[in-house]
């Protein structure tokens, strides 16, 4: 048989990688057109708005690199790949951006490099090396935003509007699922808590869940055949508790509140009311070490009290933490809700403050981010809804879920790029420098050191052995980059 032209095995390959990009740049929404004559250019991509579907008129120019072996020190986290000196001059000589696109067809696995970020100097250009990380770098539809990026001039006034998505936020209110039936209440004998307290101790008794307000006493408790009977001035009265949980009488809602909160304040031995500060806190544990609670959904718990060693003496105890929470109970849309304020508390023997808890307190304020205040709140609310056990009484006030709600609107966080590198004013460089100092000088003065109320903030799965990525600590103030800086700003924005 006469011989026949054949197609060679890397025809296949070369074919099968521009059929790769055409697949994947339409599951980012962009065009792939593919060039007829190649002359160290394959194709160009044309941009596509994923909004509204508006061809964009901006270009990436496209070189592929397809091949059915490993690439050069190929290995599960990267490779490398020299270039021909005539290709690299001739992709840094246009004023179009050139991305290099490697694969691996057969396993439809590629990669994307931006000639131009890649060779930014002389010295790299001698050397002629890419270097590409596999697990940042992929080729895929998460590709499509920093593409657009890409192809973007500086100078441009164009604005892309994110693709709409649906988000699920999830707040700080608690709802409130039981409460007692009835509500109870008196003329007061006594003005004040102190002297109520007093009469209460008197008899050898010690009741909760009750409050003064406005010359009565109020409880869900009975007043008539109760201890509580000493603190009225006259026969009590009942009311359905519905009538004052649906009163629109702004005194009666306050009044409704406070019992509230008072009755959730004594129904957890565990807690303990700071009068000064208006948190309840954890108490200490009877031998001073460490306690954990809060395990639940989307919490594995937290260390709720535990001692923290001195930083000019590791051996010795500088003071003791205890996590607390400030409360607010308001009525939304006809239910009642716990709103949940994470705070903390420092003490020198697990009783007495800390002389120097208003310098700890303003330190672990300003390291505070949005993930310790939401893993600090999930915790709170799985510990308030906890099941009663054999040993404690079923609690008068019982709480479901933190409450969430659905969106249309929201941020896809894979559109937040990186900041230019040197993007932040040297003024607000020094600035954070100087914020870093008066961090240290503030925590110098309570023996105390900024690592350690870092741990504070953290989440325990973030500290428990090879875990890595949503745990990480935070930096503190100087130390973080311009991208950890843009990015929290988006968050509080949000």
């Amino acid at each position: 048989m006469a011989d026949r032209k054949t197609v060679t095995r890397q025809t296949f390959i070369g074919e099968k990688g521009i059929a790769l990009i055409e697949r994947r740049c339409l599951e980012m929404g962009h065009l792939f057109h593919p060039r007829r004559v190649d002359h160290g250019i394959d194709g160009h991509i044309d941009l596509v708005d994923p909004a509204s579907g508006a061809v964009l008129n901006l270009t990436l120019l496209v070189q592929s690199k397809a091949q059915d072996r490993r690439f050069s020190g190929e290995t599960d986290e990267g490779f490398h790949y020299v270039c021909d000196q005539r290709d690299l001059d001739h992709w840094l000589s246009g004023n179009s951006p050139v991305i290099l696109v490697f694969s691996h067809p057969e396993s439809h696995e590629a990669w994307w490099v931006d000639v131009k970020a890649a060779f930014p100097d002389a010295v790299s250009r001698a050397e002629r090396v890419v270097h590409v990380d596999k697990h940042t770098q992929r080729f895929d539809r998460d590709s499509a935003e920093a593409l657009l990026r890409l192809a973007m001039p500086r100078s441009t006034g164009l604005y892309l509007r994110p693709a709409p998505i649906t988000e699920v936020l999830t707040t700080n209110l608690l709802p409130i699922t039981e409460m007692p039936p009835t509500v109870h209440l008196a003329r007061a004998a006594f003005t004040d808590y102190r002297s109520a307290g007093a009469a209460l101790n008197a008899q050898g008794q010690r009741e909760s869940g009750w409050i003064l307000r406005d010359g009565l006493v109020l409880s869900f408790s009975s007043l008539r055949d109760s201890p509580l009977q000493v603190l009225c001035d006259g026969d009590p009265e009942r009311h359905e508790t519905r009538e004052w949980a649906d009163s629109d009488d702004l005194d009666t809602q306050h009044r409704f509140a406070d019992l509230l909160s008072r009755t959730v304040q004594d129904s957890y031995p565990e807690l303990r009311w700071h009068k000064d500060r208006k948190h309840m806190h954890f108490r200490a544990t009877s031998n001073l070490k460490p306690r954990k609670a809060g395990r639940g959904p989307g919490s594995r718990g937290r260390t709720v009290f535990g001692p923290h060693g001195s930083k000019s003496d590791p051996r010795r105890v500088g003071f003791y933490h205890h996590a607390a929470l400030r409360t607010r109970f308001r009525r939304l849309d006809g239910v009642w809700y716990c709103q949940l304020e994470p705070d903390y508390c420092f003490t020198s023997d697990g009783y007495t403050e800390h002389p120097f808890a208003d310098r700890l307190l303003a330190g672990i304020k300003r390291l505070d981010r949005h993930p310790a205040v939401k893993g600090w709140t999930r915790a709170w609310a799985n510990f308030l809804r906890q099941e009663p056990d054999l040993f404690t009484e079923p609690r008068p006030v019982e709480f479901g879920e933190l409450a969430t709600m659905t969106v249309d609107r929201g941020i896809d966080d894979r559109w937040w790029g990186p900041a230019p590198s040197g993007a932040a004013p040297e003024g607000d460089q020094g600035s954070s420098a100087a914020g870093q100092e008066s961090l240290d000088s503030v925590l110098a003065a309570a023996d105390a050191s900024t690592e350690d109320l870092l741990r504070l903030l953290e989440d325990d799965e973030a500290r428990s052995p090879g875990r890595r990525g949503t745990g990480t600590r935070p930096k503190p103030a100087g130390r973080r980059t311009s991208r950890q800086g843009q990015a929290s700003s988006a968050r509080r924005g949000r």
